[in-house]
């Protein structure tokens, strides 16, 4: 036979305590990871842009003039600030617009204020996390993209990049290779067709190939026609595991928030077992109290 209702509900007090323990333990922790986080990002972002107009791309950058340069570094310093800006998860303004224009101050020191909610149940608690892990996630794509659209808008980085790889999505990662000795770039080899006029007709054609420069390792097995048409593309790619091993302090930061996350996770293992043993318990109780002898 079950546990009582209430021993099951005495149970489940306890675990929901936990878990409010729990949350005020893991918001201390990403305030500390965040602020840590917010200056290994800004500077691993603009050393990777350094990278790309400097020697992956230093004929087109050259073609800027001064003023033309130094109004592309003024502006990858705002879009990567405000980026980073508004990586905390503000969950106490669902639809809020994370696209400001306003000049941010590129600082995670603080996280907001979460609702009691979240912290409620570890089923819950679990899922803050995850918004937190997403928001995370989304902003290192949202920086990836922005700093090559306007590498291309400023006639940097070629035209014709395929879509995958300006928007820095997993497609482009798995068919590209990150450039050797330099961490969030991507180097991708791409087709471009040769027939001029058909490509002023139909637009430019490009399409993803697995080639690989030799310097990276990789085989090529590509004639002399082949290489007249392959062209090879980098662009950035943000990875949070290449920003957080740049920085030991942050890295540690994230071993204790992946500590706090394994008991979260125990506790929801807990809980969802202690409900279903309430269930049992609650229909135990109700088919005794529809019990009836003839």
């Amino acid at each position: 036979m079950a546990r009582s209702i209430e021993q099951v509900g005495q149970d489940l007090h306890h675990l929901q305590s936990a878990s409010s323990k729990l949350g005020t333990e893991l918001t201390a922790a990403y305030q500390s990871y965040f602020a840590g986080l917010a200056l290994t990002l800004k500077q691993q972002s603009i050393q990777s842009c350094y990278h790309l107009c400097t020697t992956c791309y230093p004929d087109d950058f050259l073609k800027l003039n001064y003023n033309q340069r130094a109004q592309l570094l003024k502006t990858l310093q705002r879009v990567i600030g405000n980026v980073i800006a508004n990586l905390v998860v503000q969950l106490n303004s669902p639809g809020g617009n994370n696209d400001s224009d306003d000049e941010q101050t590129g600082e995670l020191t603080s996280m907001p204020i979460m609702p009691i909610d979240w912290f409620a149940t570890p089923t819950s608690l679990v899922t803050w996390h995850q918004n937190i892990e997403s928001e995370i996630t989304h902003s290192l794509k949202e920086i990836s993209y922005k700093v090559n659209l306007l590498l291309q808008q400023a006639r940097i980085m070629p035209a014709n990049i395929p879509k995958p790889i300006l928007e820095a999505n997993n497609e482009a990662d798995r068919q590209g290779e990150s450039t050797a000795n330099i961490p969030n770039l991507l180097s991708i080899f791409i087709e471009q067709d040769l027939n001029e006029e058909q490509s002023a007709a139909e637009g430019s054609k490009t399409s993803l190939q697995n080639g690989t420069d030799r310097s990276l390792g990789m085989n090529i097995d590509l004639d002399e026609e082949d290489f007249s048409r392959i062209v090879q593309i980098h662009s950035l790619y943000m990875r949070l595991t290449e920003v957080e091993f740049s920085d030991v302090n942050v890295l540690s930061l994230r071993k204790n928030i992946e500590k706090l996350v394994d008991k979260s996770k125990m506790l929801r293992r807990e809980y969802l077992q202690k409900q279903q043993e309430l269930k049992i318990a609650e229909a135990e109780s109700a088919w005794r109290n529809s019990w009836f002898e003839d």
